[in-house]
């Protein structure tokens, strides 16, 4: 499942440059940390979705969790470390972004499933998880990811599927895949 951007990526090691006289490698480059701070804004906007249905804590913990475990698979295959999705760059910033009233992505999911378009959500204000959507999708199918939570989002997003269709697909998956060791 080794996708690296498609590219041919073969090292995790990332010679940053100088930082006052002393070479900094890290074996976590920044780009990772970025790529998990972009990924998760899609899902945020899923995290919404799911609060703006009607449904409580508990189902936005679990989707939560699931959604933790595609942007860890997604990192993976673009050649990233998943120890930078596992730390504050991935799954802190993954939860403050889906739990928080203040999230812009988290609103917007909540203001589609009250029927808002796409066009007039973004008139006020940058939400960044629905042009992420599309990129994670197209990352998604170029490393052969399956990804059900980013994909019931991108077809939320874009009017593909309704709510009820997309709470069926999510809710008749089998459990368990989002523990599946990938290293």
């Amino acid at each position: 499942m080794i996708c690296y951007w498609c590219s041919g990526y073969q090292s995790h090691s990332h010679h940053t440059g100088l930082t006052m006289g002393i070479t900094n490698k890290t074996h976590i480059p920044s780009t990772y940390a970025k790529l998990g701070g972009a990924l998760k804004n899609p899902l945020a906007v899923g995290a919404g979705m799911v609060s703006g249905m009607g449904f409580g804590t508990n189902t936005l913990s679990a989707m939560v969790t699931r959604a933790s475990h595609e942007l860890r698979q997604l990192c993976i295959a673009m050649g990233g470390n998943p120890r930078t999705i596992d730390g504050l760059a991935g799954m802190g910033d993954l939860m403050l972004t889906c739990f928080s009233s203040q999230s812009r992505n988290q609103r917007c999911g909540q203001r589609l499933m009250k029927g808002e378009r796409v066009e007039d959500i973004q008139k006020n204000c940058t939400v960044e998880g629905i042009a992420t959507a599309d990129v994670a999708i197209v990352y998604a199918d170029m490393c052969g990811l399956e990804l059900p939570i980013f994909r019931c989002v991108h077809s939320l997003i874009h009017k593909k599927i309704t709510p009820e269709e997309a709470v069926l697909d999510l809710m008749g998956r089998r459990s368990g895949k989002e523990t599946k060791v990938l290293l």
